[in-house]
């Protein structure tokens, strides 16, 4: 049972909120005050704090700061209530540490959902949203509504930090989001590009935060050996192909060619090598103990080369990036039957997706790039190959299929 401490200095509002704690079967402590309540914080240690903040004084705010910076208690779960609603005031608290905020007056359950929230929010180091998950062409229609059409963009939130890993159609919706979420300030986003194929990049011409000027977007992929990373993006939006040049953007772009691993705030983002027609990388985010593992355009070096030490050394060196992951985004875009006439396209099977996800013991599998020929039934079938070949072989790793909105927490 989560134990909740419920700091409220309105006996009005404390009675409500202990009802509805009492209602969702959560244990709670009430504090009347700010003092002795984060005195019995100390003393009880809960799973969450409710903070009611009054108007004028705003003292709450003072408590939430205080509480984040003490190191015993800086990962509990804060609920802020206030009856001040405007945005503003949401995101300075938030700003200040709380976890959710909930408008006074409330309905009990409104605040019960808001301490689980908070509770998973706390729990969680890495967000997950998929914006595109399609390979090689964008395929929207009624077919493929439910695991959409947009090609491969992955968004990756750690704390306040944004990490976006691709930007085929699907970036451009992302964009939309992001640019109404800081309308009113100032976004640095950190895009990780696998490799400059069409299906890749051919959105960040839509992108629209690199069209407000104070917003900061850095690029990170390899070096071609033929032109430099901002050179392939200059090109894409070359007068010939698109009306907007990639010098009329107001956003600052940074280009950052990769050579060894990169930190943004509190993750660690590597890369690897994978086999692929010209350069491409995978991308392992690591932080606070979790791990995600983006891995997309990967051909099995023994398939295309033939089985040997080396290919198979190469292969486990794949699969060792992936290692004890708790996610793995894997590419899975042909069925062993359609690779046979796919053979040095640079792409996987969903047998090649299975193998890889049961050497590496990743916790969970999601598979990634579906072929433009495949309808919503057809990668539903494939899914469940996975997961019977996973199951045949004595293994526990859940598996699903990317579709476009779909958030996981990890």
């Amino acid at each position: 049972m989560v134990k909740a401490l419920l700091i409220e200095e309105d006996a009005e509002a404390r009675a409500v909120a202990e009802r509805a704690f009492a209602k969702a079967e959560m244990s709670v402590a009430s504090a009347p005050d700010y003092r002795s309540g984060y005195e019995l914080l100390r003393a009880e240690r809960p799973g969450a704090v409710v903070i009611g903040v009054s108007v004028p004084d705003l003292h709450g705010y003072d408590l939430c700061q205080e509480i984040r910076r003490d190191p015993a208690l800086q990962d509990v779960p804060i609920v802020i209530c206030s009856a001040q609603s405007y945005p503003a005031d949401i995101r300075r608290a938030k700003e200040l540490g709380a976890d959710e905020y909930v408008v006074k007056p409330y309905a009990e359950q409104q605040l019960v959902d808001a301490v689980w929230n908070a509770i998973e929010l706390r729990s969680t180091v890495f967000r997950v949203k998929f914006w595109g998950t399609r390979g090689s062409i964008a395929t929207p229609g009624p077919e493929t509504i439910r695991y959409g059409g947009n090609t491969a963009c992955v968004e990756v939130r750690c704390g306040e930090d944004i990490l976006i890993f691709d930007c085929g159609t699907g970036v451009r919706e992302l964009g939309i989001a992001l640019a109404k979420e800081y309308a009113e300030r100032s976004l640095e986003v950190h895009l990780f590009v696998s490799h400059t194929h069409w299906d890749h990049i051919q959105g960040f011409p839509f992108f629209q935060p690199a069209y407000r000027a104070g917003n900061r977007v850095n690029i990170y992929s390899l070096h071609s050996p033929d032109r430099s990373l901002e050179k392939l993006f200059t090109g894409q939006m070359d007068g010939n192909y698109f009306p907007v040049t990639l010098d009329d953007l107001m956003a600052r772009l940074h280009f950052e060619e990769l050579s060894g691993d990169v930190q943004i705030g509190e993750v660690k983002v590597s890369h690897m090598h994978l086999n692929h027609p010209g350069l491409s990388l995978s991308f392992r985010m690591e932080s606070k103990g979790r791990s995600v593992v983006y891995m997309t355009d990967h051909e099995p070096y023994h398939k295309l080369l033939g089985e040997s030490q080396h290919t198979k050394k190469l292969d486990s060196e794949i699969d060792a990036f992936a290692k004890n992951s708790d996610l793995l985004i894997r590419e899975a875009q042909y069925t062993d039957e359609e690779y046979v006439t796919k053979r040095g396209w640079g792409h996987s099977t969903t047998s090649d997706a299975a193998i890889s996800a049961m050497n590496s013991e990743t916790k969970r599998l999601v598979l990634f790039h579906h072929d433009p020929m495949h309808d919503d039934h057809q990668i539903d079938s494939m899914v469940d190959f996975c997961r019977n070949k996973i199951k045949e072989n004595g293994k526990e790793i859940s598996v699903m299929g990317a579709a476009d909105k779909l958030t996981l927490r990890i």
